[in-house]
């Protein structure tokens, strides 16, 4: 099966596929880019298909889907079917097999964006104890090898993979490029390249590895110290995606709501003020050029968007980022969701005798 895959997989473009092969090597995966690609398009095929045709037979979402196509242009034939048929194969092919995709994306780079931050973390211990085999007289691949403790966790792994490459007679300088590729990690490859100089020019590798872990150590405790400095700066983006903005939104809908109930009660001519004498600036009777309905699906939208955008913020203030504000995006999207809701219903209960 999996040479299927792999001859569908084929068909994308070798740099699409070396980017592919790249990101699976630093979320830790040993499926190559070609089969992994070709399972993801059959995946999102049969995903697309089996949704259109869940669309299909389902009248309230086809119903949801031609309303939201209204909502995007008035001028589309909603009446023909084959509007309805482009439609929804539309959303099926587009939202639900990208939104597979997109997950599958996100996933690998969460999933290396951990096995960075495992590595990082362990790193300073793992060359300082490197560096005392070395000074014990050990070469650089024993060294390692022998520093490839269990505590290390995931570092210990690949390290050992690397001994065991170049005991097998793979040149270590060769051997220890594959510790790079494993990690999206600009502290491991600064690591690599300077064991590499070090064993090219003759240098003291273990001063070499103990500056090395000297400068990551303090690099950790800086970006600590900077994370700890702009938390007020956190604090403020969550209130304003998570509460203020949600909060005002509701004000704002249950104004259209008063509005479009006012109009719509509003009598048809302007007997009325003819008979006076005035004349009103506006034309009494007129339809609100916003519904209620309309501005929550726009509400929903930007609540939506604004808590996105604040995870992505927040991950590069507190991790310097964007990636790492990934995992917030959840739980910012839904208390927004919330907020707004509880907001609405509280604010309902408070102006019910406006709707009158």
């Amino acid at each position: 099966m999996s040479g299927i895959y792999e001859s569908i997989g084929r068909l994308f473009s070798r740099q699409h596929i070396r980017r592919l092969g790249a990101l699976l090597e630093s979320a830790g995966s040993n499926t190559s880019a070609e089969t992994f690609a070709g399972a993801m398009l059959l995946i999102i095929t049969a995903a697309s298909i089996l949704s259109y045709f869940f669309f299909v037979f389902f009248e309230p979402l086809r119903s949801l889907i031609v309303r939201f196509s209204l909502f995007i242009s008035t001028d589309l034939v909603v009446e023909s079917p084959l509007f309805i048929v482009a439609a929804t194969l539309f959303v099926s092919f587009f939202f639900v097999g990208g939104a597979i995709a997109l997950l599958a994306y996100v996933s690998l780079l969460l999933r290396a964006d951990a096995r960075k931050r495992a590595v990082e973390e362990v790193l300073p211990d793992f060359l300082s104890l490197a560096a005392a085999n070395v000074r014990a007289g050990m070469t650089i691949d024993q060294a390692m090898w022998y520093a490839a403790k269990p505590e290390f966790g995931i570092l210990s792994v690949e390290v050992t993979n690397v001994a065991k490459k170049a005991f097998g007679g793979v040149p270590f300088n060769q051997a220890i490029d594959y510790l790079s590729d494993r990690f999206n990690s600009k502290s491991i490859r600064r690591a690599v390249a300077l064991i590499k100089q070090g064993i090219a020019s003759g240098g003291q590798l273990a001063d070499i590895l103990e500056r090395t872990a000297e400068d990551s150590r303090q690099m950790q405790i800086l970006h600590k110290e900077i994370a700890a400095s702009l938390l007020m700066y956190v604090i403020f983006i969550l209130f304003a995606s998570v509460i203020g903005t949600p909060f005002l939104f509701s004000i704002s809908g249950k104004l259209v709501g008063i509005l479009e109930n006012v109009v719509s009660r509003m009598p048809q001519d302007n007997a009325f003020a003819s008979a006076v004498g005035i004349q009103l600036p506006l034309t009494v009777g007129m339809r609100a050029p916003l519904s209620s309905s309309d501005f929550f699906f726009f509400t929903i939208l930007c609540s939506i968007m604004t808590a996105f955008f604040s995870s992505l913020i927040i991950g590069v203030i507190y991790k310097g980022n964007k990636r790492e504000g990934i995992p917030y995006i959840p739980f910012l999207v839904g208390g927004s969701v919330l907020v707004f809701f509880l907001a609405s219903s509280a604010l309902g209960s408070l102006l019910s005798s406006i709707y009158v």
